[in-house]
């Protein structure tokens, strides 16, 4: 028994030992089979990164290739497809061929979804003729990815702006024409007889309209520097039909003062569109030559006025004051002035406004006043040209900005006073009797003598009468002042000359104390 326990357990040791070897292949076998499926299931991962990364679906590829629906999946689309290109150059650096295979199918799918984008943003421009559409959601994100065709970008925007343009022409028909919705506002047209409100509602209207397409646009467009440039080009548009009326009633009025109302409001609309426009806009520019246009026939209708106060030849009276053609010129001009006065165009300065006007108006209005004295003889030509510019600078004097023109007019002035002055003091010298310095003599000064203790008995006889038509107490008071001066200047020589032997008793200072 023993001897039999022992060989089986000497055929189980045999068994244990085949077994483990068996299981030692096994064990082995399993390790490697492990080891492959670690592998493989990395791979696995990896190409499913790969493809999560590097491949687009069939599905989402058919979502680029639609042009009548884009919607915010296409964007999503797109930008995968673009990402994907983009990390390419990446993939190129290991694996080229597979990366340029990838780059060649994502640039092809590029293509297609930007033609479909074109075509679709093309459709959704055409369809906003309404005088306010309402855009697609996504129609400023299209234009923004078509950012990256500049050629597609140009062609949609040229097509919206050829939509818009039409749109804004037919808009201002309608207000001309038609007026709003149930006749309010009323049509435009229907106040052409009345220029300044014709040509202000037209102006107004388009203000409004430039500043609602803006915002439109801006809505739409990806950038300021598209927005404006198709706003230039939509407001083009009206330009024609803005230019033939304008122009009409520009030449249609010849009363200067509604010529100047007009050009103000022409003014202050292109000081207010300016800032939604370039300064080369065709609008900007039309509306520049239309105020340059009014401002030439303001021009010409002012000096036709003054030419029609100067035709008459009227005459100064005596009394030397103002004739009735000049008065109702100062006239005219305070009327100007204060239509000026009250108008308000922004970024213009008021100190060059009025001066370009006055500029215009000052010059005729003393020409007037040359001509209406050219008749008379110095003294009343000076008397009366002082009289006249007084008056003129007394009206300017009230207005502010007119300093210059102020200035201008104070210098007529003094120099009409200067030669008054010196006309007075020839009458002071011719009624004295006073010769010449080289003709002096003992008989002369006794003659000087004689005459001037006769003019100091009655001063007025010293006075040319026409300097007491001067109409400012000032003025007459200066020609006084200044012809004594020079009086007495010249007869301090004469008390010094030695001919002068206890002849001309009184000093100077008497003298000038007698006349003053």
């Amino acid at each position: 028994e023993i001897t039999s326990m022992s060989e089986r357990c000497q055929a189980m040791t045999t068994e244990l030992s085949t077994a483990r070897k068996q299981m030692q292949g096994l064990l082995e076998k399993t390790s490697k089979i492990k080891r492959e499926s670690a592998a493989v299931e990395m791979k696995k991962e990896v190409i499913s990164a790969f493809i999560s990364r590097y491949h687009v679906t069939p599905q989402q590829a058919a979502v680029l290739k639609r042009s009548d629906l884009v919607d915010t999946e296409f964007f999503s689309v797109l930008d995968r497809v673009r990402s994907i290109h983009q990390d390419c150059k990446i993939l190129l650096q290991t694996h080229q061929t597979t990366g340029l295979q990838i780059m060649e199918n994502m640039a092809h799918l590029q293509e297609q979804a930007f033609q479909s984008l074109f075509k679709w943003t093309q459709n959704e421009c055409r369809r906003l003729t309404a005088d306010t559409p309402e855009p697609a959601a996504v129609l400023k994100e299209a234009f923004c990815m078509l950012q990256d065709r500049e050629s597609l970008l140009k062609t949609t925007m040229s097509e919206l702006a050829k939509v818009r343009r039409a749109t804004l022409l037919r808009m201002l028909i309608n207000s001309l024409t038609r007026g709003g919705p149930g006749g309010t506002p009323k049509p435009i047209e229907l106040s052409s007889h009345d220029p300044i409100r014709y040509g202000g509602d037209m102006l107004a209207w388009l203000h409004q309209t430039i500043a609602s397409e803006r915002d439109l646009l801006s809505s739409i467009l990806p950038s300021k520097e598209t927005v404006l440039a198709v706003l230039c080009e939509v407001t083009e548009g009206v330009s024609r039909t803005l230019k033939i009326r304008v122009e009409q009633i520009i030449n249609n009025t010849e009363d200067c003062i509604t010529l100047l109302q007009i050009c103000n409001i022409i003014q202050f609309y292109l000081s207010t569109i300016k800032p939604f426009l370039s300064e080369t806009a065709p609008l900007i520019s039309l509306i520049s030559e239309l105020n340059c246009q009014c401002r030439k026939q303001f021009n010409r209708h002012f000096a036709l006025s003054i030419s029609r106060l100067s035709d008459r030849n009227e005459l100064p009276g005596e009394d030397l004051v103002p004739t009735s053609s000049f008065q109702e010129a100062v006239h005219l001009l305070k009327i100007i002035l204060n239509t000026h006065d009250v108008s308000v165009v922004p970024d213009v300065s008021p100190l060059d406004s009025m001066t370009e006007l006055l500029d215009v108006v000052i010059g005729p209005i003393l020409t007037l006043c040359n001509l209406s004295a050219s008749q008379l003889d110095p003294v009343d030509n000076a008397v009366y040209i002082i009289n006249l510019v007084s008056g003129l600078y007394s009206v300017l004097a009230m207005y502010e900005n007119t300093d210059n023109k102020l200035e201008l007019l104070q210098n007529k002035i003094d120099e009409e006073l200067e030669t008054l002055t010196n006309l007075q003091y020839d009458h002071m010298i011719k009624t004295a009797s006073i010769p010449p310095t080289e003709m002096i003599n003992t008989e002369r000064l006794s003659a000087v003598a004689t005459k001037l203790d006769q003019a100091l008995l009655n001063t007025e006889l010293l006075w040319l009468h026409q300097c007491t038509r001067l109409s400012a107490l000032r003025h007459r008071n200066a020609v006084w002042r200044g012809a004594c001066q020079q009086f007495v200047k010249v007869y301090s020589t004469l008390i010094q000359s030695p001919h002068n032997n206890g002849i001309l008793t009184k000093s100077p200072d008497q003298i000038a104390q007698l006349i003053k």
